[in-house]
């Protein structure tokens, strides 16, 4: 047990992440529409209306990010007492740190602005990132704090694994320590050292703790994000998490987090996983469990007050497993007794070559259909999740290692095929996890065919994300004053980007003609 320290100047330990995670998202677009902007946008509309502040009781946040709500359970259960800790909003740091003060944890998802969606948001739209930026000026705000009051700084979160091989800019930044994976497997033991004045290592790599020993949040969580899986192990070149085996939470302490998102005011939540449909399932890649999840999300959906119930992830293996029924009724009880009808998930199809995915991929995005079988399955598979209910949002990747010209023209074929149904197509520019094996790829690398790839996914969203995120807002409850904002904003941006595009392109936009795209069953 740790001894409680007499706070007379300031929190011993303090947890808090840059303004583009520490706001007050009310879905789960909001979010990621706040973690993808550019200073593109001013900064004005970015702090009033697109990461508003998070609501507070007194400086206290009543909303944070998942990461830093387990950080916070794992001290408690450590023996640290509740008063020795506090999670705030960025701006309010120095009113919490003093002579007591012995740790400042830090969360960051992208914090050099090296991810693929974000580096293609920085190519296309311009500026600099506010997941980098902000970041940057937090920490440039606590280097006088730090030095007159000599606590310690450590970092984490998702985007940890950024720090990597950067260590003039992590101490240029002030950071101490860097954990890289799941921190609340170490913290308890790390921060107690930190607190008697023990310096820790420069870098952590923290190991998932089992299931069972996840401790719960005990305070609401950002978007109301409630985690019922980690991990993946399909062991993709591009992703952190490829080589980490999928583990998933015990219902109890899934619903412990839904109760406590609800006690804390947060009415509508995301079933966050790298796979929503891989629930239950055995730990080998491709296994699902149906029955577990379809249990899980009626137990979920019947909790008294919940509004929205969101998810973020899936794959195609995972959903091509599921029956039509199955689709059907994991749509019907997520969804029942709301407004909501576009209830969405990302599906990572990448590339529609699967001889492309099979060199970049080891083969576990794919198996065990074969690569010639890919792009049938993809198509088969977005028209079935389709037609079940969801709002698939399929994600595409231009500049794998090793791509083709006749790769893309198979991704182009696939989206052509798929123009006429209810979806949206993100493409997004590869960059590489390291400096090797390849160089990220940018607007300057693309073909003809990639442009067009471009302007088919983008025609679909600029069609389809307003009626998605006026349905997730109302659903929410978001005032119809914000809601009208976005989508006039949303408006302006979508002349914005048209503009970019014939600029970076040297091809002015225009709608794809009708016999280019023909409807196909």
């Amino acid at each position: 047990m740790t001894a409680p320290l007499q706070r007379r100047d300031g929190y011993p330990v303090v947890l808090t992440a840059d303004r583009t995670l520490m706001a007050d998202y009310p879905t789960l677009f909001d979010g990621i529409m706040g973690t993808i902007q550019t200073s593109s946008v001013p900064e004005f509309i970015m702090t009033r209306f697109i990461s508003p502040p998070v609501p507070r009781d007194g400086v206290r946040a009543r909303k944070a990010p998942l990461g830093l709500r387990r950080v916070e359970a794992a001290l408690l259960r450590a023996g640290f007492p509740a008063d020795d800790i506090i999670t705030v909003a960025p701006e309010d740091l120095p009113a919490v740190i003093g002579r007591d003060t012995r740790v400042v944890a830090v969360a960051s998802s992208d914090p050099f602005g090296l991810g693929m969606s974000n580096t293609t948001m920085t190519d296309m739209a311009g500026g600099k990132l506010y997941t980098y930026t902000w970041f940057a000026r937090m920490l440039r705000r606590l280097a006088p704090l730090k030095e007159r009051f000599g606590f310690r700084i450590v970092a984490g979160g998702a985007g940890a694994w950024q720090f990597a091989g950067r260590d003039a800019e992590r101490a240029g930044l002030g950071i101490d320590t860097v954990i890289n994976g799941y921190a609340e497997g170490v913290v308890g033991e790390m921060f107690q050292k930190l607190v008697a004045g023990e310096a820790q290592p420069a870098f952590v790599r923290a190991e998932t703790l089992d299931a069972a020993d996840i401790p719960p949040v005990v305070n609401a969580t950002s978007m109301g994000v409630v985690e019922i899986s980690r991990g993946c192990g399909k062991g993709c070149d591009f992703c952190t998490i490829a080589r980490e085996p999928m583990m998933h939470l015990l219902e109890e302490t899934i619903l412990s987090d839904v109760r406590t998102n609800l006690a804390g005011g947060v009415d509508s939540i995301v079933l966050i996983s790298e796979d929503v449909f891989r629930y239950g399932a055995p730990s080998h890649v491709n296994g699902v469990n149906p029955p577990a999840l379809k249990r899980l999300a009626r137990r979920v959906r019947d909790l008294p007050g919940l509004r929205l119930i969101q998810m973020d992830h899936a794959n195609i293996i995972s959903v091509a497993r599921f029956s039509d029924d199955d689709l059907r009724e994991v749509y019907a009880t997520m969804t029942e007794g709301q407004r909501h009808r576009y209830l969405w998930v990302n599906l990572g199809v990448e590339s529609a070559s699967g001889e492309l995915l099979e060199k970049n991929m080891r083969g576990g995005k794919i198996r065990p259909w074969k690569p010639a079988d890919w792009a049938g399955l993809c198509e088969e598979t977005c028209r079935r999740i389709v037609r079940a209910g969801f709002f698939p949002f399929i994600s595409v990747i231009l500049g794998l290692p090793g791509e083709t010209p006749d790769d893309v023209r198979a991704t182009v074929r696939l989206v052509e095929r798929l123009y006429h149904e209810k979806l949206c197509v993100f493409p997004i520019f590869h960059a590489p996890l390291s400096p090797e094996p390849g160089r990220q790829f940018t607007a300057d690398d693309m073909t003809p065919d990639h442009w067009r790839l471009f302007r088919l996914g983008y025609e679909l969203n600029f069609k389809w994300i307003p009626k998605m995120y006026w349905d997730n807002q109302v659903g929410a409850g978001v005032g119809p004053g914000k809601r009208w904002f976005i989508q006039i904003t949303g408006r302006l941006q979508t002349a914005q980007w048209k503009a970019k595009f014939a600029w970076k392109s040297k091809k002015p936009w225009e709608p794809t003609p009708k016999r280019l795209v023909t409807k196909t069953a």
